[in-house]
């Protein structure tokens, strides 16, 4: 599409308020990242299922916080931990609801890979509801992972989806729980699913990002449809996906969060400025 490009052209950001934000310069990715990087694929027991995703709602920390690996039932495993100063969880949450209404807004997140996102509905300003029903729905994304131009769907839903309805999702100092499941564009195939979740600490959050990739089959289809067996093939698999998706995820998210961290405070605060 005409409007779907990398970077900013000419007048782009022009009357734009937030025009300061856009910071292609981004900083380098946190030292626990880099290690992660540097160590390669972890052991698969370090990680856990989807089915388990309760774990993060445990105090303290889980024995893989920045890393990937290959789980048994053939999806890659990927977290990435981001300190994240002077954030918030509800800045989060409204970022989440107001970032996808214009391109320029997307591309602030990622000056290097983010290209273009919205929805159907594009309710991000409407001030009648609230900053969670903004986002929950579902995004069309189209962004890079490593050097591959990716065109998916994020569909946000409650993360008592996730983690059960008796689950407390509050706990462990959790402020916020982003949870969504990612698909192709182009056709009715699931590819995995996400959680984002921020937790307080002093001077702002953490940012403790779960990913589960690459096993492709077909969407809201039952256990043993047959379709998803040739899904499930190496062929497809790297049809759909980058071979490295554990190495370029862990990348990708962890740039994305860092730079996200260094304006989101100040952009907050220019959206919700201090009464009188």
């Amino acid at each position: 599409m005409a409007d779907h490009y990398l970077g900013m052209r000419s007048g782009d950001l022009e009357n734009k308020p937030y025009a300061k934000y856009w910071r292609p310069n981004m900083k380098p990715i946190q030292k626990q990242v880099v290690d992660a990087l540097l160590h390669g694929a972890e052991a698969r027991e370090l990680a856990f299922n989807l089915d388990n995703a309760g774990e993060l709602l445990k105090s303290g920390y889980l024995p893989l916080e920045s890393g990937y690996t290959r789980l048994a039932n053939g999806q890659t495993f990927i977290a990435v931990y981001t300190e994240m100063p002077g954030v918030t969880g509800p800045m989060f949450e409204w970022w989440m609801g107001w970032h996808y209404m214009e391109h320029q807004r997307y591309k602030l997140w990622h000056p290097r890979a983010h290209v273009a996102n919205g929805t159907s509905e594009m309710q991000g300003d409407n001030p009648d509801i609230t900053d969670k029903q903004k986002y929950m729905t579902t995004h069309y994304v189209t962004e890079y992972i490593g050097n591959r131009l990716e065109r998916i769907t994020i569909s946000f839903s409650d993360p008592k989806e996730y983690f059960g309805e008796s689950a407390d999702l509050t706990a462990g100092n959790t402020s916020a729980l982003v949870c969504g499941r990612v698909d192709l564009q182009r056709a009715p195939i699931t590819l995995g699913y996400l959680i984002h979740q921020i937790r307080e600490i002093n001077g702002g959050t953490e940012m403790r990002s779960r990913f589960w990739l690459g096993k492709p089959e077909i969407s809201d289809s039952k256990r043993h449809d047959l379709r998803n067996w040739v899904l499930g093939s190496k062929f497809f698999r790297r049809l759909v996906l980058p071979g490295d998706i554990g190495a370029a995820m862990l990348v990708h998210c962890a740039m994305e969060m860092n730079h996200l961290a260094g304006f989101l405070p100040d952009l907050y605060a220019d959206y919700h400025p201090e009464p009188n």
